[in-house]
């Protein structure tokens, strides 16, 4: 049971970043977009602290959890935090018109989600 959740994880972090998020920016104005977009990250990253700490759980009830899929799970929760959290930040700089920060902000949480889809992908192979 302890690998639904890591699968789940990185269908969904998959279904978002490749299909969703992309057929979004391409079929509406920006405008639009932003305001969509906006509604839609917190409940991703939601999505995946609730998933994250859903497989610590899981794997706590079972009897011979791996020390790194407690890592990676832990990781995972940790990172989906850490977005969820940069998300006001990111969209004040946004609506700022500051560029330099929001990159940064922006490149955070990409580079956090890719690790936790990388992450979540290795979980099955631990």
């Amino acid at each position: 049971m302890h690998y639904y959740f890591p699968g789940m994880i990185v269908g969904v972090i998959l279904l978002q970043t490749s299909i969703i998020a992309p057929t979004l920016f391409k079929k509406l104005d920006i405008k639009d977009f932003s305001k969509v977009i906006r509604s839609l990250w917190p409940k991703f990253f939601i999505f995946l602290i609730i998933a994250g700490a859903a497989t610590l759980v899981d794997l706590y009830l079972h009897d011979n959890p791996n020390v790194l899929h407690y890592g990676i799970a832990g990781l995972t929760t940790l990172f989906a935090i850490t977005c969820y959290a940069i998300i006001p930040a990111t969209n004040r700089a946004t609506d700022e018109g500051n560029e330099k920060k929001f990159n940064i902000l922006h490149k955070t949480s990409v580079y956090l989600t890719v690790i936790t889809l990388l992450l979540n992908i290795g979980f099955l192979f631990v």
